[in-house]
């Protein structure tokens, strides 16, 4: 590579770095204390996603971080705990912050995940995409 090209590139980087193309993306913002090789942290990444549709995402995600960092409102984030509360409980939970906008629609939504991770994949992400994985490994070789 020559020296040229790498001077822009390295300028670009700085101008990256800089911010003056934007910040990180939202979903790169990690609640403080969250293991990032944890089954709750696949189930942070995952559950808000799904209330993403024509939403802005910087908003998004810093309703799922305080959401998250509130000892009232985090039990939406363990399928089980949600399973377990009443509708209500987990549309005030889900709306204290904003990560439900569609108060009604999301929380059902919500619910219905945590339901189907408790019911089918041990309240487990992580299970989902092994389970996922493998169908899709069993769906190359048949292709072939």
């Amino acid at each position: 590579m020559n020296q040229e090209l790498l001077n822009k590139l390295e300028h670009l980087n700085e101008i990256y770095k800089s911010g003056h193309w934007g910040s990180d993306m939202p979903e790169d913002t990690r609640p403080q204390n969250l293991d990032p090789n944890s089954e709750v942290n696949a189930i942070f990444y995952t559950l808000p996603t799904a209330l993403d549709y024509q939403r802005n995402s910087n908003t998004l995600w810093k309703s799922a971080t305080a959401t998250f960092e509130d000892n009232e409102t985090n039990f939406v984030f363990n399928p089980q705990e949600v399973v377990n509360k009443d509708f209500t409980e987990v549309q005030a939970a889900l709306t204290k912050y904003s990560l439900a906008l569609q108060k009604n629609k999301q929380t059902q939504i919500w619910i219905k995940l945590c339901q189907t991770l408790d019911n089918n994949f041990n309240r487990k992400v992580t299970d989902f995409l092994l389970i996922l994985t493998m169908t899709f490994k069993k769906f190359v070789i048949i292709c072939r």
